[in-house]
């Protein structure tokens, strides 16, 4: 067992690996009396919780209320197990209780014309102006105005074509635009291969020019970038005030306007990290590293992360680690393309941890209501959570 508490005080520093957290996981769920010793320890890590929570009435209530679903009973039974009994034991810093409400509240939501962004679609705007919808269902080919083919549209991902025979040596930009919801690749001219995140915008170059020192690109949300090497031409990823730049390396870029924080976690390679305004002042990273920038206080720090946490969005997964429900909230929206409003605002600085693994979000919903019982209802896509 000794091996288990040390994966537990792990979990609880945060310091725990993937592969750690399915040994512990699979320990957790084997045994009652090893349930007890991990509910022990979490009281003993934050006395201020009090958790009183029957694991199976619980999961049997959840399995009630999500029955209706049409999923695989084997498939079901593994995924909300250990969603309802085991991820959310990680919360720290709540009161766990009994799971009774299973009532949803009757109360009426107005939807304004506004409520929502009205961009659900992936758009690509071009340098000479021309805007077109990006389609993750068909292959096609994007034209300029002038009907040259710019780039491939191959399901997911567009490419853009180094056509080095073109003597132009003009730098335009092209700027796409990804919708909540949604997730798109695109490569660059260079090779350069950038995942988009929900609600995320990139502007770069349609073609990098060979007089220019070095290739950048402008992230506003977030992006994972595998960055094909030059040696000679350095790549540079602006987020507002930060810059990243590399040679050729893997790396993660988180830079939306509702976060406190630009990070920067590097996966592979290495990486320098600076601000536009003081570029002589610059962290270097290694992988596992993370550099953030606080945007009210401006200071700029790096730590050792676990990088899974930071990459997973791109396998649809959804790891919180010690973040705020109201931060949850935000990230569900992104994720799942729908509107929060919530009258609980007792529960907007609960603390949560907890992994789920292309789940819906009905299903991440019941699962948080678990630990923290409250309402909720849904209108369209606008979903109002109240005590």
């Amino acid at each position: 067992m000794k091996s288990e508490i040390i994966l537990i005080n792990k979990l609880l520093k945060g310091t725990i690996s993937s592969k750690e957290k399915l040994e512990l996981k699979k320990w957790v769920l084997e045994d009652p009396d090893h349930l007890e010793v991990f509910k022990k320890k979490i009281q003993k890590y934050n006395p201020d919780s009090s958790i009183d929570f029957n694991a199976e009435k619980a999961y049997q209530k959840f399995i009630s209320a999500t029955k209706a679903k049409k999923q695989t009973p084997k498939l079901t039974y593994r995924l909300l197990k250990y969603a309802a009994v085991f991820a959310l034991l990680f919360t720290i810093g709540y009161q766990v209780k009994e799971y009774t409400s299973e009532k949803l509240v009757n109360e009426n939501v107005t939807l304004h014309e506004n409520t929502l962004d009205p961009k659900d679609e992936i758009i690509i705007t071009l340098a000479d102006g021309t805007q077109k919808v990006i389609s993750t269902k068909n292959d096609n080919q994007i034209k300029d105005k002038e009907g040259n083919i710019v780039a491939k549209n191959d399901h997911n991902s567009l490419s853009f074509l180094a056509n080095e025979s073109s003597s132009s040596e003009k730098l335009v930009y092209n700027e796409i635009y990804i919708p909540f919801g949604e997730k798109f690749k695109i490569i660059l001219s260079d090779g350069t291969t950038v995942h988009l995140n929900s609600g995320s915008k990139l502007r770069f170059p349609q073609r990098f020019v060979s007089s220019l020192a070095e290739r950048k690109v402008f992230l506003e949300g977030e992006g994972f970038f595998e960055v094909t090497k030059n040696a000679k031409k350095p790549f540079i990823v602006n987020a507002k005030d930060i810059d990243v730049k590399v040679l050729g390396t893997k790396f993660n870029v988180s830079s939306y306007d509702t976060n406190e924080s630009v990070t920067a976690t590097l996966v592979e390679g290495a990486v320098s990290v600076y601000r536009n305004s003081t570029p002589e002042e610059e962290l270097r990273l290694t992988p596992s590293y993370q550099a953030s920038y606080n945007k009210k206080d401006g200071k700029l720090d790096k730590a050792v992360v676990d990088t899974d946490i930071y990459t997973a969005w791109m396998q649809g997964k959804l790891i919180i680690n010690n973040l705020k429900f109201s931060e949850i909230l935000i990230k569900l929206e992104r994720m799942y393309d729908v509107k929060f409003i919530n009258k609980a605002k007792n529960l907007d600085n609960e603390i949560f941890k907890g992994e789920f693994n292309n789940e819906d979000l009905e299903t991440i919903l019941k699962t948080i209501e678990l630990s923290t019982p409250f309402n909720y209802e849904k209108n369209n896509n606008v979903i109002t959570i109240s005590n």
